[in-house]
């Protein structure tokens, strides 16, 4: 079982709550303290991150202050694209809502990383589907909230058509599911083994009128930055760290990495993969930081850089070095030294 206090959600999903909980007349500072957390102190950084415990808990108090089972439903009330940063943005200028989807899929640990999102593709339906990872508690509000987000940005995209044609859920069947059914307008199945939002692909696979190729490469730059300033919180930023060149070592695999974070190799793909990387793509990246590093910072020789980084020989580090940077490394260097030097 994984260790669930590395795992944290936006502060923006809480920002949320406490928009939702006044709209209902209840007081957000009281709920946000039973969950542990400062409601001035998550206003001040809305793409902050807090510890998935608290936000089951004040999910949970939300439940129990405003003594209503479908709170996590009104929730999408109050939450809007620019909420959720450049991944909120990239998804509306995206060229339909199923390549949003995807993107959604790729970087979804931006929004939280307690949770495991996958798409399932039928003839003529897909299934969105959320569940947490685990050893990891989830509040049933959190789903709620998420499928009705998903819910309302189809309609912001594509109008107030009829897209959900079923939803599965984990959750108990509830004594009165009236609120679900009014607010899906379809089937709704309790009891079910995943959490799956079933939607028809012919609509969701219609180019949007909102596609903009460079606004939408811009806000997935901008996810991509994000995710690396979460830092510890990235897999890719603990891959960096782990990841080192020696001449004399085995070079580093997806297998070793593993191994170190007492994982299995698919577990750790499946942790880059949800942050927009590959274990190839760390790899190289980190080539790159070091190359840079050795050309610049110090006097070592081109050949034992090539060797240390694993390169057979200086040719091939040299044809891979003016891939990444339209030079070869002696112009780096020359290029980048220090004036002193």
């Amino acid at each position: 079982m994984e260790d669930s206090n590395a795992y944290t959600t936006i502060s923006a999903w809480a920002l949320a709550v406490s928009w939702t909980l006044k709209a209902e007349g209840v007081s957000a500072e009281s709920v946000f303290e039973e969950a542990g957390l400062d409601l001035a102190e998550q206003q001040k950084n809305p793409a902050g991150r807090i510890p998935v415990q608290n936000m089951t808990r004040l999910w949970n108090a939300s439940v129990k202050a405003t003594g209503n089972p479908a709170f996590g439903l009104k929730v999408s009330e109050h939450v809007h694209a620019m909420h959720f940063k450049a991944l909120g943005m990239l998804t509306v200028t995206s060229e339909s809502v199923a390549k949003a989807f995807e993107k959604i899929i790729s970087y979804y640990s931006l929004v939280s990383d307690s949770v495991i999102i996958d798409l399932q593709y039928q003839p003529d339906v897909i299934g969105f589907s959320i569940n947490e990872n685990e050893g990891v508690e989830i509040s049933l509000s959190a789903i709620d909230a998420f499928f009705s987000v998903i819910l309302k940005y189809c309609q912001n995209m594509m109008g107030n058509v009829k897209v959900v044609r079923a939803v599965d859920m984990k959750r108990p069947t509830p004594d009165s599911f009236q609120p679900w059914q009014e607010f899906y307008g379809c089937p709704i199945r309790f009891n079910q083994v995943s959490n799956v939002l079933w939607l028809e692909r012919a609509l969701l696979e219609q180019p949007s009128i909102h596609y903009d190729e460079k606004m939408a490469l811009a806000n997935e730059h901008a996810v991509q930055d994000y995710l690396r300033s979460m830092n510890a919180h990235t897999w890719v930023h603990k891959c960096k760290l782990n990841i080192q060149f020696a001449s004399d070592n085995e070079p580093p695999t997806l297998a070793s990495l593993a191994k170190k974070f007492k994982l299995s190799e698919r577990t750790l793909a499946r942790k880059l993969k949800e942050e927009g990387a590959s274990f190839s793509q760390v790899l190289q990246e980190k080539k790159q930081e070091v190359a840079c590093y050795y050309l610049t910072q110090t006097t070592e020789s081109i050949v034992n850089i090539a060797l240390n980084l694993g390169f057979n020989d200086t040719s091939n580090f040299n044809r891979a070095f003016q891939r990444w940077f339209q030079m070869t490394p002696s112009e780096y260097r020359q290029t980048h030294r220090s004036p002193e030097d």
